[in-house]
């Protein structure tokens, strides 16, 4: 036991310390989909409290000691009343936190995956009902662990049951991501598991071992979130936002996976590399989803597209060219060509 509260204090120490890292990397993150951002870092921020409250109870029973039921009965009844509270009053704060972290983690997928707060309303705010319950009831029978034998099974029966909640709510997350892919394709620059199983490890290592990783597995989650979400800054050209040539390697990566083919590209010649920023607002504008915008060179800007006929494509160059003059051309790929071939001989 003494061995178990000094590695939960180290643990909580870390996660503390690494949270606070993490805010100040926060400030790398782009302006666009701001409410996405801004929600991502209010999660930061309830994480960096839940981290520190747990190194508070930590640094509590570090300087308890371990306590025998032979020590504790010798305690005045003043001390040990004392006691007992504190670890009721830390096991609902435990509770109430591990409930906050699942809702803002669905949430921020939600809007991650959707951005779109009336989805979010529309099919998962009455979801929420199993978890609002569970942490009722855990929290309610708390206090009867210390009541009697009966309340203190009834107590592991809650905690149990508030357990397997949890668990559901990673399978919600493993729902909302299969969705998204039906609906949209192959996810880039997010890789959920670098969340899921640092988080699912500190839940399991602290419920069933009593150590205290669970502010250290959430911390290591939401930090290895953070690094998947802004991989893709590397490829991201700062004067337009466009991708940048870079990007056609990581392209070709998807594509030796199968999990990309582009089927035709627009290209945008400029006079003067002076127009280019002023191009590329326009550009942003006009440009459908689904496309692959790179910035070719200081004058050109080539989009890869998914679509297979060419009306669809003049149609996009005829709206661009109706805002702005710039040269423009489509070409399509063709039958007997890969798609590597393709894009080697378009860039």
């Amino acid at each position: 036991m003494t061995a178990s509260i000094y590695i939960s204090y180290a643990a909580d120490l870390a996660a503390v310390v690494l949270m606070i890292i993490q805010m100040f990397r926060l400030r790398k993150l782009p302006s666009e989909k701001s409410t996405v951002i801004r929600y991502f870092r209010r999660f930061s921020l309830m994480v960096l409290i839940m981290s520190a409250v747990h190194l508070l109870q930590s640094y509590a029973d570090m300087e308890l000691g371990v306590y025998s039921w032979a020590d504790f009965q010798r305690l005045s009844s003043a001390d040990q009343t004392a006691i007992i509270l504190m670890e009721i009053g830390a096991d609902l704060i435990d509770i109430f936190l591990s409930t906050i972290f699942i809702y803002m983690w669905i949430t921020f997928l939600c809007l991650y995956l959707f951005d779109d707060k009336d989805y979010l309303r529309r099919k998962f705010m009455a979801g929420f009902t199993p978890l609002i319950i569970a942490t009722a009831v855990t929290a309610v029978c708390t206090p009867l662990a210390v009541l009697s034998d009966a309340g203190f099974w009834i107590y592991v029966v809650a905690v149990c049951v508030f357990f397997a909640i949890r668990i559901y709510y990673f399978f919600i997350g493993f729902r909302l991501l299969r969705e998204y892919k039906i609906q949209n394709g192959y996810l880039r620059f997010f890789n959920p598991w670098v969340f899921f199983i640092p988080v699912f490890a500190g839940w399991i290592l602290q419920d069933l071992f009593s150590l205290g990783f669970s502010a250290l597995g959430c911390t290591l989650g939401l930090m290895l979130l953070y690094s998947s979400i802004t991989s893709e800054l590397r490829y991201i050209d700062r004067s337009t936002g466009f991708y940048n040539m870079d990007f056609v390697v990581y392209l070709k990566g998807l594509i030796a996976k199968k999990q990309y083919a582009p089927s035709s590209v627009m290209t945008f010649t400029l006079d003067s590399p002076e127009k280019m920023k002023e191009f590329s607002e326009i550009l942003k504008k006009q440009l459908p989803k689904d496309c692959e915008p790179i910035v070719h060179n200081d004058h050109e800007i080539v989009v890869l597209t998914n679509v297979k006929e060419k009306g669809a494509l003049a149609m996009v160059i005829e709206d661009v060219k109706a805002v702005t003059e710039v040269k423009a051309a489509c070409k399509l790929k063709k039958k007997a060509e890969t798609e590597t071939e393709f894009m080697e001989r378009i860039l």
